[in-house]
């Protein structure tokens, strides 16, 4: 790709160029700063900003990426987990397990799997949606409900095993009610994989786990107790090998339109570290295929 810097002014030659690149990077494990991601429907035009760790009132400066919450997905978790023999699943179990289900997709492949919002509270990493799903659960009766709603979705797929000898409800699946198709073939791997590594420690043994976790300590230092704070999904990548970083840094080209730094290719980022101080205004493209810096940016 050919780039010319005039004052103020960035011309960008070849704008495909730069969806190839990023690809590349990502694909072939090239090392390097990525280019600015171009949106389907429009040209990137922020500039780069390095990863803040700065935080306050509870919540993060740092990219807060974003998925969509699947209630598909998060009920058919359960009942993964249960179909392969876990069978204390308290909420707080569950909601530690799928933590470490997210986590290991999003690392291994740059998106969760139920794509709920996280925090850092006193027992660890809590999925916010499920936590709330789950409370409705086993609050709710099994009567009038209507179809297509989340409680409907409960109640088909999973039980809710109260026993007088325990204090904390169970779910557990319902005669062939999981759903495999649901999730993709590294999905399923991911949560085979969360299963058979977490699956027999206790939700004590799970929340002591979470708070040796990078992402939880992070977030956890803005935190007094009994309160929480947001756990962006960068938090994730805290420690990360550098295949998940690149992922991460395709994520945040992708949802930000800005460059993150990896190691290497000391040359882009020169060119990427002067780019930043400059306005942008593309050439060549036309007026259609271009989103302002305001509009675009989430910075």
């Amino acid at each position: 790709m050919a780039y010319s810097i005039e004052p103020k002014v960035l011309t960008i030659v070849s704008k495909r160029h730069i969806l190839t690149r990023l690809t590349t990077v990502v694909s072939t494990g090239a090392t390097g700063l990525l280019d600015a991601v171009i949106p389907d429907d429009g040209v990137s035009l922020t500039s780069t900003r390095s990863a803040e760790s700065q935080r306050e009132g509870g919540t993060t400066k740092m990219y807060n990426l974003t998925f969509e919450f699947s209630i598909e997905k998060l009920v058919h978790s359960i009942a993964y987990f249960s179909q392969a023999g876990i069978h204390d699943l308290t909420k707080l179990k569950v909601a530690k397990l799928l933590y470490f289900a997210d986590k290991q997709h999003l690392l291994e492949y740059g998106t969760p799997i139920i794509g709920d919002v996280y925090w850092c509270m006193d027992w660890g990493p809590v999925p916010s949606f499920a936590l709330n799903e789950m409370n409705e659960a086993i609050g709710r009766q099994e009567v009038s409900l209507p179809e297509g709603s989340d409680a409907k979705l409960f109640v088909q797929i999973l039980n809710v095993k109260k026993p007088f000898f325990c204090f904390h409800p169970r779910f557990e699946v319902k005669d062939q009610a999981y759903n495999s198709s649901v999730f993709s073939q590294s999905e399923l791997q991911a949560l085979g994989y969360t299963a058979s590594v977490y699956g027999a420690k206790t939700a004590r043994e799970l929340v002591d786990l979470t708070h040796g976790e990078p992402t939880w300590i992070v977030a956890n230092q803005v935190r007094t107790k009994g309160s929480r704070s947001l756990i962006t999904y960068d938090l994730f990548f805290q420690g990360a090998p550098e295949k998940s970083q690149r992922l991460l840094a395709k994520l945040v080209a992708e949802q930000y339109g800005a460059a993150i730094p990896l190691a290497g290719d000391t040359g882009y980022a020169a060119f990427a570290s002067e780019l930043a101080s400059y306005e942008f205004k593309p050439d060549e493209i036309d007026d259609s295929d271009v989103r302002s810096r305001s509009r675009y940016s989430r910075a």
